[in-house]
């Protein structure tokens, strides 16, 4: 999927702007807080319904207005099939998504259709911080390849919470064991899944570390959010006492980790800041890599200020990397960027206005 048209209006400092993309990279270029960024929140808030720093739309708005608007035109690529899709959120907390021209309930209908990647400067946070983060950027790469996970995970969190109501309620064992066989059937097929995606991910982060002459092995471990050796069902009933004491369900896919190791070691641990940064781009650039090798969709990718932190030679093999998935990316830097590319448009964002650079 690529964008052919983008309009934004009430982004932060972005009170009204339109541009039209190439199909290869575009660089918006632009001192700081001049909105460069804005408009790669717009796009994810397009795919997702929120941006990569905030999901409270009202941190998004622009001062003095009660709502942003965001508008794109979109071209599938394999197919030749155009799409249109209109995003409103307000301060009230109405959502208004329309695609095609219909009203649709569910951002995942959205998402599906345009899966946008964002690689952000605050991206070490995935090896940094706690096992929510790495939660979702697995399930980020198994609900665009597996048809079945959204489905099965939109069941699994409606019985865990009707579990865990019953748990909070101190209702009787029957009672809060009734939601256990859909717990169950639901929690093993997304545990199943994620299993199967973690050791595909795995084979292409090592051949991307390999073509870019890492000095660390790193391996990904799936643990599945209960004892190994037992099952789901077997592990709810060993916990059961547990849960009622917590008065919360405290086993399942939802308390499960990604651990990423390098050399045998957390790479939280291991690795600087610089090369913790260098690992979380290659494990995202891997999960483009199995989406564009498993699906005939290509994903919309998101650079925020690539270059921090990264050295000059670091920064040269993420833009090769880039290149060679063939994606549409949008890259924002301060300075203009050397990309060996014959796709390349340059915007000019200043105060808020953006303009193709000539």
């Amino acid at each position: 999927m690529i964008l052919t048209q983008i309009e934004i209006r009430g982004i932060r400092n972005l009170h009204e702007a339109s541009l039209t993309p190439c199909p290869g990279f575009n660089s918006i270029i632009g001192p700081n807080g001049a909105g460069k960024s804005s408009v790669l929140e717009a796009i994810q808030c397009l795919s997702v319904g929120h941006s990569f720093r905030t999901r409270k739309a009202r941190e998004l708005i622009s001062h003095g207005t009660d709502e942003f608007t965001l508008a794109c035109e979109m071209l599938e690529t394999s197919s030749d099939q155009a799409h249109r899709c209109g995003l409103r959120r307000s301060r009230d907390g109405t959502t208004e998504l329309r695609l095609d021209y219909e009203e649709v309930r569910s951002m995942a209908e959205v998402s599906k259709l345009l899966p946008v990647k964002a690689l952000t400067p605050d991206s070490h946070q995935l090896i940094q911080e706690g096992p929510n983060g790495r939660r979702q950027f697995l399930d980020w790469g198994v609900f665009h390849m597996e048809q079945q996970f959204f489905t099965a995970w939109q069941n699994y969190r409606r019985a865990l919470a009707q579990r865990n109501q019953s748990l909070k309620d101190a209702a009787s064992d029957s009672e809060v064991q009734s939601w256990d066989e859909q717990l169950v059937s639901t929690g093993a097929a997304i545990d199943t899944m994620r299993r199967n995606y973690t050791r595909q991910l795995q084979q292409s982060v090592q051949s991307l570390l390999k073509n870019m002459e890492s000095v660390f092995h790193v391996e990904l471990r799936y643990r599945s959010g209960w004892s190994d050796g037992l099952t789901f069902d077997e592990a709810l009933a060993k916990n059961f006492q547990q849960c009622r004491k917590f008065r919360t369900t405290t086993v399942g896919p939802h308390r499960a980790e990604l651990v990423i190791n390098a050399d045998d070691h957390l790479a939280k641990q291991l690795l600087s800041r610089g090369q913790q940064k260098l690992l979380v781009y290659t494990l995202h650039l891997a999960q483009l890599i199995n989406l564009h090798n498993r699906s005939s969709n290509l994903a919309v990718v998101l650079c925020d200020d690539l270059p921090s932190e990264l050295d000059h030679e670091q920064n040269l093999k993420i833009l090769h990397q880039l290149v060679q998935l063939g994606s549409q990316v949008f890259l924002t830097s301060t300075t203009p960027q050397n990309i060996p590319v014959q796709d390349f448009l340059t915007f000019n964002v200043t105060g808020g206005n953006l303009e193709i650079r000539v």
